[in-house]
């Protein structure tokens, strides 16, 4: 029971020793220094600051006497003092969540006024993670690469070139992407009027199912 309690207080945030300490005072609930490290198993010389640290944090009391003893909150408010901390923990989260969500919405907004730019992947399997292929109208293969777009997309046309066609930008590779290399070259036009004009290259006829 002792393993399964600390490994859960683990998971709950504590570090091991933490996690000890706590186990053997809500065991104990009220003891001298030497008591806890004996019974956690914590060394004298780390279990000084363990303590006042969970002093501080609010999960055990100080007890003024001689020698110091200290206790641990009501085993319940220990529960809840946790809950509440999760619970802050996770506000805090979403609200850093928020502020990145933003963050990056700006910068797709920075990086659409730069229109066309070079982009450099270590592997052509990222080009089709970073589409939404959904938003695919063409997509056009050399033989070489015919089976890696097979892969990806539902029907591509032969070409002389590797090229995916979104609704949004297009992405020319510079090489075969089904050829090994150490780093993949891709132009990307995203100028609106480039990709309305590629768009029209391709009949209703011709385009991906």
């Amino acid at each position: 029971m002792e393993k399964e309690a600390v490994e859960l207080l683990k998971k709950l945030g504590f570090t091991e020793y933490e996690a000890k300490v706590i186990y053997a005072l809500l065991r104990l609930r009220e003891a001298e220094v030497s008591s806890i490290s004996k019974v956690s198993g914590v060394p004298r010389t780390k279990i000084y600051d363990i303590l006042r640290d969970l002093r501080r944090r609010g999960y055990i009391i100080e007890i003024d006497s001689k020698p110091i003893r200290f206790s641990i909150t009501d085993p319940e408010r220990f529960v809840d003092m946790l809950i509440e901390t999760k619970k802050r923990e996770l506000e805090r989260i979403e609200k850093e969540a928020d502020t990145l969500k933003h963050l990056i919405m700006v910068e797709s907004e920075i990086k659409s006024e730069k229109t066309n730019y070079i982009m450099k992947l270590r592997n052509p399997s990222d080009l089709f993670s970073l589409i939404d292929t959904s938003s695919v109208v063409q997509a056009g293969s050399t033989i070489t690469s015919m089976e890696l777009f097979k892969k990806y997309l539902r029907k591509v046309i032969i070409s002389p070139v590797d090229f995916i066609l979104t609704r949004d930008a297009l992405y020319v590779a510079l090489e075969p992407l089904g050829k090994k290399r150490k780093e993949y070259v891709i132009v990307v036009f995203s100028d609106p009027r480039i990709v309305k004009e590629a768009i029209k290259l391709f009949p209703e006829q011709y385009r991906r199912d």
